[in-house]
């Protein structure tokens, strides 16, 4: 079926049965990123090195497991498909590996670094055993563009909306639920938030179909398929690009705690920050939805977001605000280029597969987004790995009152280093090459092909 075929379109209720299931896969990704780390330092008080070092050191152990899960996604055949059965199955090991991450320290109070850092470990594991599955599902609902765009919208619609409630939630509720203890208030928002993720994991695996191409045909092997990756320009410079905005992104998101709560003058409470800054970028996503579906290229999008991101850093560092309703418009400044940044990159990773498997001839969706998978988790990682071991250089002390140069750290931190990844992140993606026209003509290039040889065959 070609890309405007009627078997390409998707119907609302199975974009939102897809879309739905970002909510919980961000009541676990934001709360990671925007508490977990605060958690280690300021609750747990591990030393700001060694809880960057628990973030970053399983980035080894990922480069093992993403591409692994994404060659194990594209081998996998189930009347079910090849993607919805990790969601089901995978849904409560990854729930109960998110509680056990804030369970064991009080299970084993002497062996704190320790058990943070395995509970750690199994949880990125369980997280890529649903996460790639759900992700590449995406490629294969559809292979029409603009349908891809409007399910991108609609998953980020869900996205932001998992996170503003984590947002806006997670501290308050740490602290009602604990009655004052963050650590036991910690645990049970995370078993809170593991049960919603369950449910809406569920909603999704019943109300979505796959395609089910013949992709077995198309499996050339494990070196093979690597091999013939390589060809894939617009999969490693959308890359590039997702690695430097995604590093930056893990350091503002995390070091803006430490800015709103430490710096003088600033008495921005940080949950309507984040409240904030998670709204903005719910509200934007139908509005860029539909910016998307307009442009000549998808990459227009996210150049328009970094140039609003970079505008909010370049405010902030320049003018120095203290003032409430000023640093709440920058934070929403900050959430709706968030916005243009998430679709479009969601929306533009599916696009690579046909690009990939129109120069190899390999279809292999699982493995670009297993691939996509560990540059999201090293940027993340290299990024809060970058931001511990740089609070401990300048002094920065948990709970206390900070010397001027933690700082001055800690501002350089928040305001500086993301601005020099946004940067490097926008010259990197004028270069990616897919638009909408191109990609409807790798499209009905590959149907021809499979006519063709389905013709040979008979």
């Amino acid at each position: 079926m070609n890309d405007n075929g009627q078997q390409d379109k998707l119907g609302f209720g199975r974009r939102l049965g897809y879309g739905v299931a970002d909510f919980g896969l961000n009541l676990y990704y934001t709360g990671l990123n925007l508490f977990l780390y605060f958690y280690y330092t300021d609750v747990l008080e591990i030393r700001p090195a060694v809880a960057g070092l628990i973030f970053a050191a399983p980035l080894v152990w990922d480069a093992v497991t993403d591409p692994v899960m994404g060659i194990l996604t594209n081998k996998t055949r189930t009347r079910f498909g090849s993607y919805r059965p990790y969601i089901l199955f995978g849904m409560v090991p990854l729930a109960l590996s998110f509680v056990a991450m804030f369970a064991a320290p009080l299970l084993f109070p002497g062996a704190v670094v320790a058990t943070a850092a395995i509970t750690h470990v199994i949880f990125r594991t369980c997280y890529t055993v649903v996460s790639i599955p759900y992700g590449a599902l995406s490629a294969n609902l559809t292979r029409n563009s603009t349908e891809r765009g409007k399910l991108a919208g609609v998953r980020m619609f869900f996205a932001p909306l998992g996170g503003l409630f984590t947002a806006f939630l997670t501290l308050q509720l740490a602290g009602k639920l604990g009655a004052g203890d963050l650590k036991v208030g910690f645990l049970q928002v995370a078993a809170l938030y593991g049960g919603i993720a369950c449910l809406l994991f569920t909603l999704t695996f019943l109300t979505t179909r796959e395609q089910l191409t013949a992709k077995a045909d198309l499996w050339p092997g494990l070196r093979t398929c690597f091999r013939q990756l390589a060809t894939n320009r617009a999969l490693w410079i959308l890359i590039g690009a997702i690695i430097w905005g995604s590093t930056g992104s893990a350091i503002f998101g995390k070091a803006i705690l430490y800015y709103l709560r430490y710096m003088p003058g600033v008495n921005l409470d940080i949950s309507l920050a984040l409240t904030a800054f998670v709204a903005a970028t719910t509200i934007s996503v139908p509005f860029w939805t539909i910016i998307s579906g307009r442009v000549a290229a998808k990459r227009n999008v996210w150049l328009t977001g970094s140039c609003i991101t970079i505008t909010m850093q370049l405010l902030l560092l320049l003018l120095q605000p203290s003032q409430t309703p000023v640093l709440l418009a920058i934070m929403f400044g900050f959430g709706i280029a968030g916005g243009a940044y998430y679709l479009s990159f969601w929306s533009m990773l599916p696009d690579t597969v046909e690009y990939g498997q129109f120069r190899s001839g390999v279809r292999d969706e699982g493995v670009v987004f297993g691939i996509n998978q560990l540059a999201l988790k090293a940027a993340t990682g290299l990024g809060i790995g970058l931001l511990g071991v740089m609070l401990e250089a300048f002094g920065y002390v948990a709970n206390q009152a900070q010397t001027p140069e933690a700082l001055t750290g800690i501002r350089f931190i928040t305001l500086v280093l993301p601005l020099l990844f946004g940067l490097l992140s926008a010259g990197t993606i004028i270069f990616y090459p897919i638009d909408f026209k191109l990609h409807r003509r790798l499209v009905r290039v590959l149907d021809w092909r499979a006519a063709r040889k389905a013709n040979r065959a008979t």
